[in-house]
């Protein structure tokens, strides 16, 4: 094939790689921003699954740079040879640069992915995810009430604000205005309460067809583990469900 052409193709799948993640970059950053992968869905695919397909097109550009660099490894040896005054020796200088480079890169990489594991710190709460302007995602942070319950949280009378926020969390994307799966919405409360099938029965946290589905007890339900809950969010809901679901 003329190397002509190939240069042309390479150049344009690089243009095109980059143009991917130019617009995967800001699917992550506007339309789904962080702390919405529970709660929003575009083309079938949430945050996660798009930060995925922005990584692998962040790859595949690398890849393709390589070539690039590759194919025009004679042409930049030479002009940085010259440059800097280095010996002519073309044979000499294109393998040793080039394995000069190879070891830089791999050094470099291997040194990110050590820092970045040993700078990884994790937080002992779960941290507030917030809007573009700066306020709270959660109606939990709007009042003061934190989604983790403490020791005294059975003391503590819950109401329906302190226990919404997890079912945004990890319900609405299946459970909300846009798919509301077995007919059910967990932004409206009356949901809950339906005569024909109630999820919630106030002050029967274990006997509420809820805290069975979120506590893995119906494990014979179609997608069983995907609704099952941490711990600590199922004892604020059987809390708030004990304390009379208000």
């Amino acid at each position: 094939m003329n190397r002509t052409l190939v240069n042309i193709i390479i150049d344009l799948v690089a243009a095109l790689l980059f143009l991917g993640m130019i617009a995967t970059g800001y699917l992550l950053r506007f339309p789904l921003p962080p702390g919405s992968n529970k709660t929003h869905v575009l083309w079938g695919l949430g945050r996660h699954q798009w930060g995925d397909v922005h990584f692998w097109i962040s790859v595949g550009l690398l890849l393709t740079l390589l070539v690039h660099l590759a194919l025009h490894w004679n042409w930049i040896v030479t002009v940085i040879g010259k440059r800097c005054g280095a010996a002519r020796d073309k044979s000499f200088s294109l393998v040793r640069s080039a394995a000069w480079t190879v070891a830089v890169l791999v050094v470099l990489c291997f040194g990110f992915a050590w820092l970045v594991e040993v700078s990884v710190k994790t937080y002992d709460r779960p941290m507030q995810r917030q809007h573009r302007g700066g306020s709270s995602l959660d109606s939990a942070a709007q009042t003061g009430a934190s989604l983790t319950p403490g020791p005294d949280s059975v003391d503590v009378k819950l109401v329906w604000q302190d226990v919404y926020p997890i079912f945004v969390e990890h319900c609405m994307a299946c459970h909300g205005p846009r798919t509301s799966l077995a007919n059910l919405r967990v932004d409206r409360r009356q949901d809950f309460f339906k005569a024909d099938a109630p999820l919630v029965l106030p002050g029967q946290g274990e006997q509420s067809l809820l805290i069975q589905i979120v506590s893995g007890q119906r494990n014979n339900m179609p997608m069983a583990e995907r609704h099952l809950l941490p711990e600590s969010e199922v004892l604020r809901i059987k809390n708030w469900i004990d304390q009379g679901a208000n």
